[in-house]
């Protein structure tokens, strides 16, 4: 019994003697890095890992390696076997992020450096440390509690949103400032808590870039800056955010993100208080202030979004679903309209429309009806005062049908409008929002006469020409009806006078009387 007690301890020495020489001395460090070095270069089968020193004792740890020769991982400290506890040292400094593409599957650029201390048992580790990530100052600190996040703090300090931007390979939209203060108490999401605040400061968009990328043709200034407070919850990240931008504001009182699915759940105010701060983006110069609210639902597969507003004394509402915009317009007021896209002031009305649109072929129509419509003084009705000396401003529209197509900036349209005493058509009618030009014609039967008006040229102060043939024609009649009645009596004595030199005395005042009648009968019986 003594000889197998003496054969198992003995046993157990020399198994305890190969770990030994395996792991603490010089012969066993080199065979375990290069193990190490063999095995993650074998899952990373693309990788480039070589270990340049490796040294642990029962005490110490010195571990040093490279990703592709130009990232260098630095790991040493003590250590403590027995209670199964660390105290080490560690710094990862990448010089070109763009070399670890193969390991990311996504190119990034610039540099990335860290450094800390990672502290404690198998129950309790503490990481902390500090980088200058996006070229910031960040430090952080996280609890692992059985290896398991348990509670992540950190700090980023102005990191620049031009670095961002950069390290992911995207281009240069804007540069700012962000600062992002962290709380969170426990990391699992089924349980997560904490909290996230972030400001954003002296942000500018570039201009180029962004009409370079997006076929824009912006030229002012814009600047931004905001806040975004979130509260972390099981499953959930809820923000409040305030975004504050030249040309408009945005508010959320509430956007919820399920961190499980992704979906996201917000309301928002969109606040315009200059729409001329818009004309970079639209190419269309408008005055005036518009706020919007409305709801935003994302999932992997659809956009939703809806919106109201109290638009030009009346009242817009619409819904996108994807590509497809549909918007209903109720009682706006076309006086306040041309005002706010600095169209001449030309007709007063109340609007009902329903506008359907894609944003993607930006194709689309508008079925519209005016009500209660009426000319206001403008060229086209003094036209027909000068010439018909008819006040078309007196009539009153009570319904007129607008249908219109849109293609891309431009809006091809047909109206027909009837009063008591006239009727208006407009059969053609072209307007190019890309050139501001308009290209319209107008059929107009006035008290059984008709005539045709074209209405060209710029948008602001266009053109109108009045086909004034058989106005002339009315005017002539009228202002011979009115001289006729005025000069009668002189007009027989001549006439008389006249055909008693060719006809005789018998005849002239009876042929004298026809005459009259005749051109009376000409120019109206009046």
């Amino acid at each position: 019994m003594k000889k197998v007690f003496l054969f198992f301890l003995a046993s157990i020495l020399i198994f305890l003697g190969l770990v030994y020489g395996l792991l603490f001395t010089p012969t066993g460090n080199s065979i375990v890095a290069s193990y190490i070095q063999n095995s993650v270069n074998e899952k990373l089968t693309q990788a480039d890992f070589k270990v340049e020193e490796f040294s642990l004792t029962t005490s110490k740890i010195n571990f040093v390696a490279n990703i592709d020769s130009n990232s260098k991982i630095n790991i040493s400290g003590d250590l403590a076997l027995l209670s199964k506890s660390v105290d080490l040292n560690y710094e990862v400094n990448i010089k070109d992020l763009s070399k670890l593409e193969k390991f990311t599957n996504q190119k990034l650029n610039g540099s990335f450096f860290t450094k800390g201390i990672l502290k404690g048992d198998q129950k309790l580790v503490d990481i902390k440390g500090i980088s200058d990530i996006f070229e910031s100052e960040t430090n952080y600190d996280v609890k692992l509690v059985d290896f398991k996040p348990s509670q992540v703090n950190f700090l980023v300090n102005k990191a620049k949103i031009e670095k961002l931007l950069y390290t992911l390979n995207q281009p240069i939209y804007a540069q700012g400032l962000v600062n992002i203060d962290g709380k969170i108490k426990n990391a699992n999401l089924d349980s997560l808590d904490g909290i996230i605040a972030t400001i954003i400061t002296d942000g500018k968009v570039n201009n180029n870039v962004v009409n370079t990328a997006f076929n824009q043709k912006l030229k002012s200034l814009i600047s931004f800056k905001g806040d975004i407070v979130t509260n972390l919850e099981p499953n959930k990240a809820i923000s409040k955010i305030d975004f504050f931008t030249t040309p408009a504001n945005i508010f959320v009182k509430k956007a919820t993100v399920d961190l499980k699915t992704m979906k996201i759940n917000s309301d928002y105010l969109l606040s315009i208080a200059d729409l001329s701060n818009l004309y970079d983006f639209t190419q269309t110069k408008m005055r005036g202030a518009i706020n919007l609210d409305g709801n935003i639902e994302k999932t992997a597969k659809d956009l939703k979004v809806d919106g109201k507003s109290n638009l030009l004394s009346g009242r817009f509402n619409f819904n996108l679903v994807n590509d497809d915009l549909k918007a209903d317009i109720k009682d706006i007021d076309l006086r306040k309209l041309t005002h706010m896209m600095y169209y001449p002031d030309f007709f007063s009305s109340k609007a009902d429309a329903n506008v359907a649109f894609n944003t993607k072929t930006q194709k689309g129509s508008i079925d519209a009806k005016l009500l209660n419509g009426q000319f206001l003084p403008n060229e086209f009705s003094t036209l027909i005062n000068t010439f018909a000396k008819f006040d078309i401003t007196k009539e009153i529209y009570e319904e007129i049908d607008l249908k219109s197509d849109i293609d891309k900036k431009v809006i091809n349209s047909v109206i027909n409008m009837k009063s008591k005493l006239t009727e208006i058509s407009v059969p053609k009618s072209k307007i190019d929002l890309n050139k501001s030009t308009i290209d319209a014609q107008i059929q107009t039967k006035l008290k059984g006469i008709e005539f045709n008006t074209v209405v060209s040229g710029n948008l602001n102060s266009p053109k109108v020409s009045v086909d004034t043939t058989e106005l002339l024609k009315l005017k002539i009649k009228k202002e011979g009806k009115k001289f006729i009645k005025k000069n009668k009596e002189k007009l027989k004595e001549k006439l008389k006078e006249k055909l008693r030199e060719k006809l005789g005395a018998e005849a002239s005042g009876q042929t004298a009387d026809d005459i009259i009648n005749g051109f009376r009968a000409f120019f109206g019986n009046n």
